[in-house]
């Protein structure tokens, strides 16, 4: 298991293709929320299809910051993982650009913070300055400043990283961070866990119980800023559509967890989908699908997480 987020981001490293060079394409003039595209209703459909979303790049994990002025996605990028962010300025949407620390090392699947101010995201990167970079990933993140720009990378530390590699971070409103890593004591595979944040340092990090977590492999977790429900990314269980799908679990006044449902033809299909996260607005559910052959950044009414909500939480609301 130790290898295990090493061998998963390696694969990616090799099916580099004509993205994994800069994008010197024109920019088309994009203009209005959502970089100017149609939103979506209750059935996913591909996000900015052929300017984000092209038919030969790899794009993944994606996020809008707070005011939605940011959208910050994964892409192969000069040989390996980046950051990208393009920004709507004076009404525009500029070229996607790589963040200024991400073309050395794999920088993926990240998050950004309810507030907007951090953006958390796996990485081999060394964990300090003159060493080697990592056999496996750990959790870093960014911080805005008060100039608007980001802050070099920092490495979260234990105990929440580890020699077994963590990915995939998403932080609550109130610091609570889920993540995934291939442990000794998870369930099998890889599991999701929760980092308490408490006295503005993480605790020790808890394994999430079996209506989450299973025998197979769980992770790419999403966590509401609210903590009410959590997605994310499970492979081969026995109600999957595909190979990996998107479950859902909802969170209750008790702060335990309902089983974990699968979010359907609506959103999953016979491919795989991973790398969930919900715009800051609620409105929209963001992901990653191979349907079309390779990654591409999808999205889809938010409305289909609430539609699967059981009755007994619906009727505290």
């Amino acid at each position: 298991m130790r290898t295990s987020l090493l061998l998963f981001a390696m694969f990616f490293m090799v099916c580099i293709n004509a993205f994994a060079q800069e994008r010197n394409f024109d920019f088309p003039e994009l203009s209005g929320p959502y970089l100017g595209q149609k939103p979506p209703g209750l059935s996913a459909e591909v996000f900015s299809s052929e300017i984000i979303s092209t038919v030969e790049g790899r794009e993944m994990c994606s996020a809008f910051t707070e005011n939605a002025k940011e959208f910050y996605f994964n892409a192969i990028y000069d040989g390996t993982f980046s950051i990208f962010v393009t920004k709507e300025i004076d009404g525009k949407w500029t070229k996607p650009l790589p963040l200024h620390f991400s073309s050395a090392f794999i920088d993926r699947d990240f998050t950004i913070s309810p507030d907007g101010r951090r953006i958390f995201f796996g990485s081999n990167r060394p964990r300090n300055k003159g060493e080697s970079s990592l056999e496996s990933l750990d959790i870093f993140f960014i911080q805005r400043k008060e100039s608007g720009e980001w802050s070099n990378p920092v490495n979260l530390g234990p105990p929440v990283n580890s020699d077994f590699g963590e990915n995939y971070p998403s932080v609550a409103a109130n610091g609570n961070l889920y993540f995934f890593s291939c442990r000794q004591d998870g369930w099998g595979g890889c599991d999701l866990y929760l980092a308490p944040y408490e006295h503005k340092n993480y605790q020790e990090p808890i394994l999430l119980n079996g209506n989450i977590n299973s025998k197979m492999h769980d992770w790419d977790g999403y966590i509401a800023p609210d903590e009410s429900y959590l997605i994310f990314s499970s492979k081969d269980r026995s109600d999957t559509l595909g190979t990996q799908d998107l479950y859902v679990s909802f969170k209750k006044e008790d702060n335990s967890w309902t089983k974990a449902k699968n979010l359907g033809i609506a959103v999953n299909s016979a491919y795989d989908e991973i790398c969930p996260s919900i715009t800051l607005d609620g409105k929209y559910l963001f992901f990653t699908s191979r349907r079309r052959g390779k990654e591409d950044i999808y999205w889809v009414s938010s409305k289909v997480i609430e539609e699967l909500k059981p009755s007994e939480l619906l009727s505290k609301d």
